[in-house]
């Protein structure tokens, strides 16, 4: 599954960093997404999110996949969009929100990160937890009127969370 436990750090830094070169044009009032280009990937990453709860996980990633994605918490990192409808497991629960977004200077790179939680419903009806995540998605599209694919996601247990828990002895 997506969004489970990747160590964000340098990574993240890395993957980040040409997105944060050049700021581009000023942006034109009157325009929410000319005054905010990445909330047009907040709003992708929210209707991501919606599909998840509405039709399933793995319809969802497929739904906003690129062809190929990596997920890095798999054991092959790279996928083929076609693969992702079966990928994930029967009665998993995956909810998610952004915190933030960024999108490079000529408008066909971003990301968004946010948090995640999940749970898996087994077959004999009980339900396993998982710890919350911190996760980050990145997006691409062909051209600045292009719909934002997803090419790149995975996450890290959020720290917020794991800071509170008590410490064994």
């Amino acid at each position: 599954m997506s969004r489970l436990r990747f160590p964000l750090g340098l990574a993240a830094c890395v993957l980040a960093a040409p997105l944060l070169i050049g700021a581009g044009p000023l942006p034109s009032p009157g325009n929410p997404t000319a005054a905010n280009p990445a909330q047009a990937i907040l709003d992708t990453d929210r209707a991501f999110a919606a599909k998840a709860r509405e039709m399933g996980v793995g319809a969802a990633f497929q739904a906003f996949a690129a062809d190929e994605v990596t997920l890095l918490n798999r054991p092959q990192a790279k996928v083929d969009r076609a693969a992702l409808a079966t990928l994930f497991p029967a009665g998993l629960e995956l909810e998610w929100a952004p915190e933030d977004a960024s999108v490079s200077a000529d408008g066909t790179l971003g990301y968004s990160w946010g948090k995640a939680r999940s749970r898996l419903k087994k077959p004999d009806g009980t339900v396993v937890e998982r710890p919350p995540v911190r996760y980050v998605t990145i997006w691409r599209r062909a051209t600045k009127d292009a719909p934002w694919r997803f090419i790149f996601d995975g996450g890290t247990v959020d720290p917020e969370w794991e800071a509170a828990q008590p410490k064994g002895q």
